[in-house]
């Protein structure tokens, strides 16, 4: 398969340099927020409570958020939560760069940001279908992850240097400013036409409509149980990078921005290779199998205690990480009915996005008591049991290449 089809498409394109230069700067914002919570506290608590208060508003609100993509035209939708996200992180500099953050005021502001958040995950995946033809979906979701995953690895990189050299506020103006490219690409970019709007029938009852749409499909239902074991069990921990930095590794920033740079690069990695599995019949086996390399990865990276040696477990994290849950996203959007995307999507958002603050919520709670690296340890382990509970070889990945109709 080659992975430069749907890049001629000048309309993905434009789509995805814009997503790009915007993703380079959300991730020197992670990478600045979760250090100033740790700069601020020295806490693992407050590290995983800051994570967790930027990613829960996607369990409240995350469906119905899809519920009202499914109700209104995408770019609009897309352009007006963008332009909010950058008012939020001109906000968080302003705070920052006069010295009046303090740790509940920046959990107040992670939360106004996940609710935003919350209401761009549905619609940034949904658009990938706006603007490819069908029979490249596939393709462009591992191209999206591609370069998704390569701003993992600038992101954190510039962030480093900028929180070095400049300080903590700089990183978050150099998102706000970041913002100018989506917006740029979403007022010239093409899509194609929307699915046919039914009539409104109630907020609610939308959602709850979506949930039994997704629950009626024995090969959704396997696909959210695998994202919502692997999120919390095993992402959940690689929220937790800044307090391994700085506590584990004694590395401080720096060693952050290493550390996730190095996820980076192994997502990317996989994302490459998964671009070359999406349409093999062995795509559902080598997702199942990464989601089990995850725990042990992850388990394997909390006992570590040299800084090389994390290194390369972080990049084999980012590679397992992006085999599991890119590849459960291909084999869910692949049939999604149109009319149901936003509402799927929003379901998926709130397990796959909201999972790692959980979490890590837990994780840095029960680490104050029992220690950071026992319990990162026993949660990937954990991961691997449940995993192998939920989903045993007699029962294996169920793959729905049909519609989910």
């Amino acid at each position: 398969m080659r992975i430069s089809g749907p890049l001629r498409d000048k309309n993905f394109l434009i789509y995805s340099l814009g997503n790009t230069v915007s993703w380079v700067g959300t991730w020197a914002q992670r990478i600045g927020v979760g250090w100033l919570s740790w700069d601020l506290t020295h806490r693992t608590a407050w590290v995983g409570a800051i994570s967790l208060a930027q990613l829960l508003p996607l369990i409240a609100f995350g469906p119905l958020f899809g519920t009202l993509l499914d109700r209104h035209d995408h770019r609009r939708y897309a352009l007006g939560v963008n332009a909010v996200l950058a008012l939020l992180a001109v906000a968080l500099y302003a705070l920052t760069a006069l010295h009046a953050m303090q740790i509940g005021l920046l959990c107040a502001m992670a939360v106004l940001l996940g609710i935003a958040n919350s209401a761009y995950q549905a619609v940034r995946l949904a658009m990938i279908n706006d603007v490819v033809a069908s029979e490249q979906l596939s393709e462009a979701i591992a191209i999206n992850s591609v370069l998704f995953n390569l701003t993992r690895a600038v992101g954190p990189a510039i962030a480093g240097v900028i929180i070095a050299q400049l300080g903590i506020a700089a990183a978050f103006a150099f998102n706000a400013v970041s913002f100018l490219g989506i917006l740029a690409a979403l007022l010239v970019v093409q899509v194609r036409p929307q699915a046919a709007r039914h009539a409104p029938q109630g907020l609610l009852a939308e959602s709850r409509a979506g949930i039994r749409y997704v629950f009626q499909h024995r090969g959704m239902r396997q696909l959210m149980l695998l994202s919502a074991i692997t999120s919390i069990l095993g992402r959940g921990v690689i929220e937790l990078l800044p307090a391994f930095a700085d506590s584990v590794f004694r590395r401080g920033s720096v060693g952050l921005a290493d550390l996730t740079t190095s996820a980076g690069i192994g997502a990317i990695a996989g994302a490459l290779l998964l671009s070359r599995l999406q349409g093999a019949r062995s795509l559902p086996s080598i997702t199942r199998k990464a989601t089990l390399a995850l725990g042990g990865v992850i388990a394997a990276f909390a006992l570590c205690t040299s800084f090389r040696v994390g290194l390369a477990l972080a990049g084999l994290c980012g590679f397992t990480i992006v085999l599991s849950s890119v590849g459960l996203q291909v084999l869910l959007q692949a049939g999604i009915r149109a009319d149901f995307r936003g509402r799927v999507l929003g379901l998926w958002s709130a397990v796959n996005m909201a999972g790692p603050g959980v979490g890590a919520a837990l994780t840095g709670t029960l680490a104050q008591l029992a220690g950071l690296k026992a319990v990162s340890a026993t949660a990937g382990l954990l991961c691997i049991v449940l995993i192998i509970l939920a989903m045993p070889p007699s029962r294996p990945l169920h793959a729905e290449h049909a519609r989910y109709d």
